[in-house]
Order: structure tokens, then C-alpha cells, then sequence
């Protein structure tokens, strides 16, 4: 048998595991486990912990049960060895979400980290109808077509059926509030520059048809020698991975006294800010996690306690591991007698609504996508990010 075979069967043996998990015995629910995959080494090992730590915590505060069903967390590093130190690797966030998979306790999958690592992880959740939740992914593929539309992204999502959903706004959203962002410094041309991945591509793309909305000139560069054609008062960069900086360097080089403006991408892919050097007074980050200075009021109690418990201020990412079981516990107490069901359980997680959160009121859209649209904008000093404001699509 091959490697293929076993884990296609795997995955066959699950769906009809999770499909009469409940049926059997009504009144005898769990112990249900969600499982966890987020980097726990290398460049993004704060933000991993932060996620793991969040969601640990909203499940100790439910008292480790949704109603009356007992339920556990089993939480996997995604990491292996990589080019440049560890990273996650398709082997390890493969084995992660396989091992969910294959644990017929498994109710729900919380990760990956990176957009790149949940393209790996949801196609096998996808297969064994394990609800996954996403604190941080947010690649537009995942949801629905890059193109556009409500179409079932059937590469990652192989059943037909979603699976997927995220508490965290996509790129989208993003991409249009570093637009909104840029409009309110006074720009009125500006130039982007991708670094031709699917990411770059689609974030341009959208930073491009947001800002000529509001009334922003913007050329496509193209390579960092054609900025300054054009002379913009910024450059946006759809950029990630190792050659981020340098590409951010070529295009101050390039535009001099221009604004840079890039997604927090570079923080995450094993750039370092403080290679940007003199370049940072002109640097403008934006995020798709809030800030924890821009949460609702509702999340002092949440802050105070993830310090009280972990011995940390929360990053960012803390309160969206946080939602993202809480949101589960919520879709499993829900499903009542269909608690063990995981079917059941995806279809209450889907017809969320109007829930309140650490991270604002939001629902859950026929996608999987969240209604939330606050975005994070920052500035560097000293090589690191500095929040600046809150932001938000036009």
C-alpha cells in the first residue's frame, strides 16, 4: 500500500468517525480534543506561543469544557529544520494536522500560523471534515477564489465542502486599509512594486484599486529601477520572505523622500527590520491582527489575565488564539447533543453571528470569512514595529 493510499483511507475512516460520533449514545459526550499547530521555533515563535498561550487560556476560563462536554487541547510546533533556521515545514504541518485527523476525539484544528502552512494543513483537515480555525492565515485562496466570487477553493478544500474559517481579516482587507492609510498622509501618487508571488501580486492589486477609489495615482513598477520614473510620495510593496528588506532598500534607493508602506509580512518570513536601517523613519507597516492597544474595552479582562497567567503582555496574536477556541467551545456547547459530531459542530461555527469577542462583534460570512475589518498600522524604530494607529478599509 502506498504512502498516498494510507493516508487517503485515513482520511476516509475519519469522515465516517466523525459523521456518527454522536448518534450512537446521546447522553455520553467526550472528551473532545482541539488540536493546535502554530510555529514554536524560529522567526514567528512569539507570535505561535501568543496563539497556543490565548487559546490554553480560553479554554481554562470555560473550565476545560463546552456545557457539559469535557474538552482538552493538544497543542503541535509546526517547525522543522529550514534554510536560515527553523520555520514550518510541510512535513511538520503535515504530520499536525494529520494526527487531528486521525484522533477520532479530534473536534476542531486551530492553525496554521502562515497562509503557506494552512495550503498544506487543510486540504487533509478538509478530507476528514475537521472544522478548522484559523488565528492568523489570511491568504485570500483559502476561502474562496483569488479571482473573486464564493466558489469553493477546491485546491485547498478537495471535499467541495468548506471546512475553513478565520477570526482574522484576509489580505483584502488589509491591502485596502494601507490604500485608506496612505490617502489620509497626504498621497496623492503613489507606485507599487510586487515581488511577483501570488501574495505580492494580489495585494498590489487590491492596495491599487483602493487607492485610485480615493482619488490616488498609482503606477505599477514593476522592479525597483523603474520607481523613480514616476517619482512617488509612496511605494507599496507586495513583498515577503528573505529578499523583503532588500527589495525595501532598492525601492527607498530608488524613491528618495518617498514613504514605504508594506504588510507585516516581512516580520514573519525571517526578515529582520533592523537590516532596514536608515531606511525605517520612512517605513509603514500595516497587520491584519489588531494591535492589543486597539482592542474593545471587553478585552481588559482578557489582558490582565493572559499577563497574570503567562508572566507576558499579550502580542497581537494572543487574542485571536484566544477567539479562535472560544468561538469553538461556543460551536460545540451549540451543537447540544450533536456535540461529538463534527459536522454539526461546522455548521454552528458557520452560523455565527453577531458574537461578541476579546476582538470586537463580528459573524461569520458563507465563506468562512470574518465581518471584522480592523487592521493595525505601525512604524519602526530601532528595528522593531511601533504601533501607530488603528485602521480600517475605506
Amino acid at each position: 500500500m502506498t504512502k498516498a493510499t494510507r493516508v487517503l483511507l485515513g482520511g476516509l475512516a475519519a469522515i465516517a468517525l466523525a459523521g456518527c460520533g454522536a448518534s450512537a449514545d446521546e447522553s455520553a459526550h467526550g472528551p473532545l480534543t482541539v488540536y493546535v499547530s502554530v510555529p514554536l521555533r524560529g522567526a514567528a515563535a512569539a507570535q505561535g506561543r501568543d496563539v497556543a498561550d490565548g487559546a490554553r487560556l480560553a479554554l481554562d476560563q470555560a473550565g476545560g469544557a463546552a456545557g457539559d462536554v469535557e474538552v482538552g487541547i493538544e497543542v503541535l510546533d509546526d517547525t522543522g529544520p529550514a534554510p536560515g533556521g527553523a520555520g514550518w515545514t510541510p512535513a511538520a504541518v503535515a504530520r499536525n494536522a494529520r494526527a487531528a485527523s486521525e484522533d477520532t476525539s479530534a473536534i476542531a484544528y486551530i492553525g496554521d500560523f502562515e497562509s503557506g502552512a494552512t495550503r498544506i494543513s487543510l486540504p487533509i483537515t478538509n478530507q476528514a471534515v475537521v472544522p478548522q480555525v484559523s488565528p492568523a492565515s489570511t491568504a485570500l485562496d483559502l476561502a474562496a477564489p483569488p479571482e473573486g466570487g464564493t466558489d469553493v477553493p477546491e485546491e485547498v478544500q478537495p471535499t467541495g465542502e468548506r471546512s475553513f474559517l478565520r477570526v482574522i481579516p484576509d489580505d483584502r482587507a488589509q491591502a485596502e486599509a494601507a490604500a485608506a492609510w496612505a490617502r489620509e498622509l497626504g498621497v496623492r501618487r503613489a507606485a507599487t512594486l510586487s515581488d511577483g508571488s501570488p501574495f505580492g501580486d494580489i495585494v498590489t492589486q487590491e492596495f491599487t484599486e483602493a487607492a485610485q477609489g480615493l482619488g490616488v495615482e498609482v503606477r505599477e513598477a514593476g522592479r525597483p529601477g523603474a520607481v523613480a520614473r514616476d517619482r512617488p510620495q509612496l511605494v507599496y510593496l507586495g513583498v515577503q520572505g528573505e529578499d523583503a528588506v532588500r527589495a525595501l532598500r532598492a525601492a527607498a534607493a530608488a524613491a528618495p523622500g518617498a514613504l514605504l508602506m508594506s504588510s507585516d509580512a516581512p516580520l514573519y518570513d525571517g526578515a529582520s527590520l533592523a537590516l532596514a536601517g536608515d531606511v525605517e523613519g520612512r517605513l509603514r507597516l500595516t497587520a491584519s491582527a489588531q494591535d492589543p492597544a486597539q482592542l474593545p474595552p471587553e478585552a481588559r479582562p482578557f489582558e490582565k489575565a493572559f499577563e497574570r497567567e503567562y508572566g507576558r503582555p499579550p502580542g497581537p496574536y494572543a487574542a485571536y488564539g484566544y477567539e479562535a477556541m472560544a468561538l469553538v467551545l461556543d460551536a460545540i456547547e451549540r451543537a447540544g447533543s450533536e456535540a461529538e459530531d463534527r459536522r454539526a459542530v461546522l455548521g454552528e461555527l458557520y452560523d455565527t453571528e453577531d458574537r461578541d469577542s476579546v476582538l470586537g462583534t463580528y459573524s461569520i460570512e458563507p465563506t468562512g470569512d470574518t465581518t471584522l475589518d480592523a487592521i493595525a498600522g505601525y512604524r519602526v524604530e530601532n528595528g522593531e514595529p511601533v504601533f501607530d494607529k488603528g485602521l480600517a478599509p475605506p
